[in-house]
């Protein structure tokens, strides 16, 4: 039995979702290496995944069973990856007509869903929450009831109305305002819910899982009636790029309501992520545990634009080197967390 309640939680960030992707695949390989095991997984070394957005797709991937093998996670985080890039490449196409239409997402949706739908129909079929490997915490935000909304993969083994399918979770945990239409989903006994992209109050759902963990899980030796604490925890959080344009005074400070809605929605997923980040530092630092919480997320105010829907070939490419350069620059920080994550 694992010594700590281990987590994983995966930012939102669109395009840049590549990024973390990209670090999963150096992680599972470091799993694979420490154990022996060439058929190790993400899955098998974290007790809940949780994801916001492009973290809550990957989230589906990592924990997604494979239909010869329900035992077995179907994919790799290799394959994580291809997903992140291949789903971008249709998803973020739009057409001219779309964009005048659209006034480039000004008044309606920047992209048609049906390619996004087509891809998580094809890719997680009839899959439900409750199917998932291990328990999982995916964001999104009711609209109508004003309200945020998880799905969590303890609740939907319990309970059928807890329980959806996962084409319709990543279709809502993905549905960035402007950027997708709003959808409506289905619990498996038919309640509807109009939810968007959970990154609008957590896009970087660590604080999220660990208060999940605290809820729902147990220690059965010394706490069978209380969660774990944050002595007991080891938490790896990924980032998708930290703070990118910077505004300038003299440029935004007669800006209205149509010049701020893009910068808007990047200042609120920046922040909210930084201040994530900030409360977590604290918490293990207060029980002076800080190497049992890891953040890995790059620092892109020097870099290029990296657009949430940049899916040019040139994007991809710095995208997936940034995650292969993030991986190098924490190599002895992730060594260090997978012996944790191996602690027995």
């Amino acid at each position: 039995m694992a010594k700590f309640t281990r987590i994983l939680s995966i930012d939102g960030g669109g395009m840049r979702g590549i990024i973390p992707a990209q670090v999963g695949v150096t992680i599972e390989s470091k799993l694979q290496q420490k154990t022996g095991n060439p058929d190790a997984r993400i899955a098998d070394y974290f007790d809940l995944i949780a994801g916001t957005s492009a973290g809550g797709i990957l989230t589906c991937i990592y924990l997604c069973p494979d239909a010869k093998n329900p035992s077995r996670p179907r994919w790799t985080a290799e394959d994580a990856v291809n997903f992140s890039i291949n789903s971008g490449i249709d998803i973020f196409q739009s057409s001219f007509l779309k964009k005048l239409e659209s006034l480039d997402g000004l008044i309606d949706e920047k992209y048609p869903s049906d390619a996004l739908e087509k891809f998580f129909l094809e890719t997680f079929k009839d899959c439900k929450l409750s199917q998932l490997l291990k328990p999982c915490l995916i964001t999104a935000y009711d609209v109508e009831k004003r309200k945020a909304h998880f799905f969590n993969q303890i609740d939907a083994k319990k309970y059928p109305a807890a329980n959806y399918s996962i084409r319709d979770i990543a279709r809502a945990t993905s549905a960035a305002p402007s950027y997708f239409e709003l959808p409506k989903i289905y619990s498996l006994t038919k309640e509807s819910y109009a939810l968007i992209d959970g990154g609008v109050f957590a896009n970087n759902p660590a604080l999220c899982a660990y208060a999940e963990v605290r809820n729902k899980f147990r220690i059965p030796d010394s706490r069978p009636d209380k969660g774990p604490t944050a002595k007991d925890m080891v938490i790896l959080s990924l980032g998708t790029g930290e703070a990118q344009k910077k505004f300038p005074y003299e440029e935004v400070k007669d800006w209205g309501k149509v010049e701020w809605v893009q910068p808007l929605i990047s200042i609120m997923m920046t922040g909210v992520a930084e201040t994530v980040n900030y409360q977590m530092l604290q918490i293990f630092d207060a029980i002076d545990k800080p190497n049992q919480y890891l953040r890995i997320s790059p620092d892109l105010s020097n870099k290029q634009p990296l657009p949430l829907d940049g899916a040019s070939f040139e994007q991809i490419s710095t995208l997936v080197s940034l995650g292969k350069e993030e991986a190098e620059k924490y190599d002895a920080e992730l060594d260090k967390l997978i012996d944790l994550l191996l602690a027995e």
